[in-house]
């Protein structure tokens, strides 16, 4: 089975900051990390921690221990920290590898990076981690305003890029994707993947399933049709309602 690669972003908002820093400003004494981790490590990555060395709330990929973190493949975790102003806020970034090898980095600050996770025998001195250079994760945006028109309400849509290892997004609707509205969404992917194609999918409430597996990165209203009106087994079109 392929594997697809997930952004899976990690957000916790809660019990982040005490009573007395609510009294105080609330969220305005919070400030946010956001790092996109890239295993290079040669093996499967078991956990990823980011640690408040402040508080000590733990933020563990995968949540609940199920699955790992393929060679090659990446997260982005986003963490909220309470701040004093100082930006001395820091944070330890640990990780387990499936031969059994654990690594930390105790000084990470609260910003927005990327960072490689490193073989041992591609570590400077004791330090398991990179910085990667911003020019290396360029990345390109898909911008898909969707309309639903297929006469019933749509549960979920799923983006899947073409390639071994894609990245993947799982859209659901809290209250479902009502007929005849709209909805926008965006996919990235690295600059150099720019040409490759995504599989659209959606389902029906009523169990009917729409596939559409060359999708280009681009910014594209996309018509979801009714299964009786799919042009031989086209199950959208490029184009938006008429109002």
């Amino acid at each position: 089975m392929k594997t697809r690669k997930i952004f899976a972003l990690l957000t916790v908002l809660a019990l982040l900051f005490s009573c007395a820093a609510l009294a105080e400003g609330g969220a305005d004494d919070v400030e946010t990390g956001t790092y996109t981790i890239y295993n290079k490590t040669g093996e499967a990555v078991l956990e990823v921690k980011i640690t408040d060395n402040v508080t000590g709330i733990e933020y563990v990929y995968p949540e609940g221990g199920a699955g790992s973190l393929l060679n090659d493949d990446m997260i982005t975790m986003m963490v909220n920290v309470p701040t004093d102003g100082t930006g001395s806020h820091g944070l330890t970034l640990s990780f387990k590898t499936e031969s059994g090898r654990e690594e930390s980095f105790p000084t990470l600050h609260v910003e927005e990076v990327v960072i490689d996770l490193l073989a041992a025998d591609a570590m400077t001195g004791a330090t398991p981690i990179a910085f990667r250079e911003a020019e290396k994760n360029e990345m390109v945006e898909g911008e898909y305003t969707f309309y639903n028109k297929t006469g019933e309400t749509v549960l979920f849509l799923n983006l899947i890029e073409n390639v071994e290892n894609g990245l993947a997004q799982w859209i659901t609707f809290d209250d479902g994707f009502a007929p005849d509205t709209e909805k926008e969404f965006d996919f990235s992917v690295p600059a150099e993947r720019k040409d490759t194609t995504l599989t659209l999918q959606f389902v029906t409430e009523s169990g009917k399933i729409g596939i559409f597996n060359t999708l280009k990165i681009e910014k594209a209203p996309i018509t979801l049709l009714e299964v009786d009106a799919f042009s031989g087994a086209t199950p959208i079109s490029f184009t938006a309602p008429q109002k």
